[in-house]
C-alpha cells in the first residue's frame, strides 16, 4: 500500500476514535445540563425530571449512543438542537460560529507564516548576528507564553490604556451596514488576530529557521555562492523554499494547536466564534453543541494532516520513490 493510502485509513481510525471520545468526555463531566439550569433558576426536582426526559437524558448511555452515531453518518450529519440556545439547531449555530473563527484562524495563519517566512529569510542572510539571536529570543518567549496571557497583555495596552481598539465582541452595536460594518468588524478582529498571531509565529518560525540552518550546509547553497548569486536570492530563492517541507508535514499540528489556542483567545475577547461556543457548551453541559463542535474541529484537523501529507507527496519525490 502506498503513503497516501496508509495515512488515509491512520485518518480513519483516529477520526472514529475522536467521534467516540466526543461522545464520552462530555458525558464524564458532574452534572447534566438540566441540573444546571435548574441550579440557575432553583427548578423543583419534578420540572428536573420533565427537562432530562425532554433531552433525551434519561435513556440507557448505549440509546444515545448509537442514536449518536446514526445522526452523525446521517447527510447532512445532525446533532439535535442545543440545550442553551433551544430550539435553535447546533447545525445553524455552528454553522454561523464558525465564520468569524475562520477569519481569525485563515489571517493568523497566513499572517505568522509571511512574518516567519521574511524573519527566517533575513536570520539566514546575517548568521550570528543580533537580528537572529533577538528573533530567536522573542519566538521562544512566545511559543511558550500562554494564549491568554498574550490577549491580556494587548487588552491591557491597546483596550485600557491607549483606548485605541474595542475589546470584547466581534462588532460594535451601533456599526450600521455597509463599510461601517466592515470597518468595525476589522477593528474588534484586530487583538484576536494579533493574539493568534503571536502564538502561531514561535511554532512556525523555530521550526523554519532550524530547517533553514540544517539547509544552508547543503551542496547546492555552496554552487550558489561560488556562482556568485547575494544572499538574499540564496536565501529566498534556495534556501527559504527547500526548508518548507517541515513546516509542511506539521500542517495538521499546526491546525491543531492554533484552533485549541483559538478557543482560549475567543473566550478571553468574548468573540463568539467556535471556541467561545465551546466553552459555553461545557459550562452548561450542552451535549449537542460539544458534540458539533468537536466534530467539526476534528474533521478539519484531520483534513489538515491529509492535505500536508499530501502536499509532501507532491512535492518530495523521495516519499513517492
Amino acid at each position: 500500500m502506498d503513503f497516501l493510502g496508509k495515512r488515509i485509513i491512520l485518518s480513519l481510525v483516529a477520526f472514529f476514535a475522536a467521534l467516540n471520545l466526543d461522545f464520552i468526555l462530555p458525558r464524564l463531566a458532574p452534572g447534566s445540563a438540566a441540573e444546571i439550569l435548574a441550579s440557575g433558576s432553583k427548578l423543583p426536582a419534578v420540572e428536573v425530571a420533565l427537562i432530562t426526559a425532554r433531552f433525551g437524558l434519561n435513556q440507557p448511555l448505549s440509546t444515545q449512543y448509537l442514536l449518536y452515531l446514526k445522526n452523525v453518518f446521517s447527510w447532512p450529519p445532525y446533532f439535535g438542537v442545543s440545550y442553551q440556545f433551544f430550539p435553535q439547531p447546533v447545525t445553524q449555530l455552528i454553522a454561523y460560529r464558525l465564520v468569524w473563527t475562520i477569519i481569525l484562524v485563515a489571517s493568523s495563519f497566513f499572517l505568522s507564516f509571511a512574518i516567519s517566512y521574511t524573519l527566517a529569510g533575513i536570520s539566514s542572510m546575517k548568521r550570528g548576528g543580533k537580528f537572529e539571536f533577538g528573533s530567536v529570543f522573542g519566538s521562544i518567549m512566545l511559543w511558550s507564553t500562554p494564549a491568554f496571557w498574550i490577549g491580556m497583555i494587548l487588552i491591557w495596552i491597546f483596550g485600557v490604556w491607549l483606548r485605541l481598539l474595542p475589546i470584547s465582541g466581534n462588532v460594535a452595536f451601533n456599526a450600521g451596514t455597509g463599510l461601517n460594518y466592515d470597518y468595525s468588524v476589522l477593528v474588534h478582529a484586530i487583538l484576536p488576530v494579533l493574539t493568534l498571531t503571536a502564538v502561531v509565529f514561535g511554532q512556525s518560525y523555530f521550526i523554519l529557521r532550524g530547517a533553514a540552518q540544517e539547509t544552508l550546509k547543503s551542496d547546492y547553497v555552496l554552487s550558489a555562492r561560488a556562482r556568485g548569486m547575494t544572499e538574499r536570492v540564496i536565501a529566498f530563492g534556495y534556501v527559504l523554499r527547500n526548508s518548507l517541507l517541515p513546516v509542511i508535514s506539521l500542517l495538521g499540528y499546526s491546525v491543531a494547536s492554533l484552533l485549541s489556542a483559538v478557543v482560549i483567545v475567543e473566550a478571553v475577547f468574548g468573540y463568539p466564534g467556535i471556541g467561545d461556543l465551546i466553552v459555553d457548551g461545557v459550562v452548561n453541559r450542552d451535549y449537542p453543541v460539544l458534540e458539533g463542535s468537536f466534530f467539526y474541529v476534528t474533521l478539519v484537523v484531520i483534513l489538515g494532516s491529509l492535505l500536508g501529507d499530501f502536499l509532501l507527496l507532491k512535492l518530495d519525490p523521495r516519499l513517492r520513490r
